[in-house]
C-alpha cells in the first residue's frame, strides 16, 4: 500500500529569435521535429503532445542512488517534515509580538508569491527577540546535529546536515512563506547549533557509560535520552505508529520528470521584440511511505 505525496514544481525553458529560431525537441517519447522561423510570419500552433496519450515518467530513486549508511537520515529527514509542518501551524496561531509575522499583510498575497518575493528580498537582518535569535535557534541547529549523529554521520557530515535542513528547509524553504531569510538565522542556527549539539552527544555518551540511567534512575535517563535527540525520537515514534497501522514503514523518495499535460505550443509572433518559444516540463519529488 502506498501513500503519494506530490509536490510538482514546474519549470519553464524558453530559445529567444532575431533573425532565424530554430528548436530542436529530442524529448523520450515525443515526436522530435524542428521549427524554423518564418519572415514576418507567426509559427502556427503546433501540436506537442498527441491528446489521450499516456506518458510513463522518468523516475530517478534516491534510495537506491546513495550508500546505504546514509539511509536512516533519508528517512528521518521525511519524517522531519512533518515536524516542521507542525511548527509552521503553532507559529502561524501565535501572537504577532512574537513572531513578527503580520495577519494582514500575509493575506494580502497568494502562498506562491509570498514565498517568492521573500526569497528574493532575503537575507536580511531580522529583529526577532534575542532569545530567539542566541538560543532558540542554536537549539533547533542542535537538534538537526544530534539527529544526524544518531543516524550514524561523522561530525562534519552532520554539521551540514544542519545547515541543510536549517538554511533550505527552513529559511528558506517553510518559514520563507511568512518573512524574508533572516542573516542571523542562517547563520547562528548551524554553527552553534553544530557546536552545541556535539556537546549533546559527549552527555550522551556518558550516559550510556551509565546504563542510561541518571541518579539510578532510569526514567530519568530516557527523558534525558528524548531531550538530546528529540526529533530523531519523533521520527522513531511515527515509523512506530505506521508500522502499527500496518505501513511497513520505508520511506523512498524519487525525482520525478515528465512532459508538461499541455497538448499544444502557443503560437510565437518572430517579429515582436520579446518572443520566445516555450518547451514546458515538469519536475517534482514523490515520497513514498509503503
Amino acid at each position: 500500500m502506498r501513500m503519494h505525496l506530490y509536490a510538482l514544481l514546474l519549470f519553464y525553458t524558453a530559445l529567444y529569435g532575431d533573425d532565424t529560431l530554430y528548436e530542436v525537441l529530442n524529448q523520450p517519447q515525443i515526436q522530435s521535429d524542428t521549427f524554423k522561423q518564418l519572415p514576418s510570419e507567426p509559427i502556427d500552433t503546433l501540436i506537442l503532445l498527441p491528446q489521450n496519450q499516456d506518458y510513463v515518467p522518468i523516475d530517478i530513486n534516491v534510495n537506491n542512488s546513495i550508500p546505504p549508511r546514509y539511509g536512516p537520515i533519508v528517512d528521518d529527514t521525511i519524517y522531519l517534515q512533518g515536524v516542521m509542518l507542525s511548527t509552521i501551524g503553532a507559529l502561524s496561531i501565535m501572537p504577532e509580538s512574537i513572531t513578527n509575522w503580520s495577519a494582514a499583510k500575509l493575506k494580502e498575497k497568494s502562498l506562491w508569491s509570498r514565498w517568492s518575493e521573500h526569497v528574493r528580498s532575503g537575507p536580511v537582518w531580522d529583529e526577532d527577540a534575542w532569545a530567539i535569535n542566541y538560543i532558540g535557534h542554536p537549539i533547533s541547529g542542535a537538534y538537526y546535529y544530534t539527529m544526524a549523529r544518531n543516524d550514524g554521520l561523522s561530525t562534519y557530515e552532520s554539521a551540514a546536515f544542519s545547515t541543510l535542513m536549517s538554511t533550505f528547509f527552513w529559511e528558506y524553504g517553510y518559514e520563507a512563506f511568512s518573512e524574508v531569510p533572516s542573516i542571523q538565522d542562517i547563520i547562528i542556527t548551524p554553527l552553534l547549533g553544530s557546536l552545541l549539539g556535539e556537546e549533546l552527544i559527549v552527555l550522551q555518551r556518558k550516559l550510556d557509560d551509565n546504563g542510561g540511567n541518571i541518579w539510578g534512575s532510569k526514567r530519568a535517563g530516557n527523558i534525558a535520552y528524548f531531550l538530546i535527540d528529540p526529533l530523531g525520537h519523533i521520527a522513531d515514534g511515527l515509523g512506530f505508529v505506521l508500522l502499527s497501522m500496518g505501513f511497513n514503514a520505508k520511506v523512498t523518495m524519487t525525482i520525478r520528470t515528465y512532459p508538461y499535460a499541455a497538448g499544444t505550443r502557443e503560437i510565437v509572433f518572430p517579429t515582436m521584440q520579446d518572443n520566445l518559444l516555450k518547451s514546458e516540463r515538469e519536475y517534482g519529488f514523490v515520497i513514498t511511505i509503503k
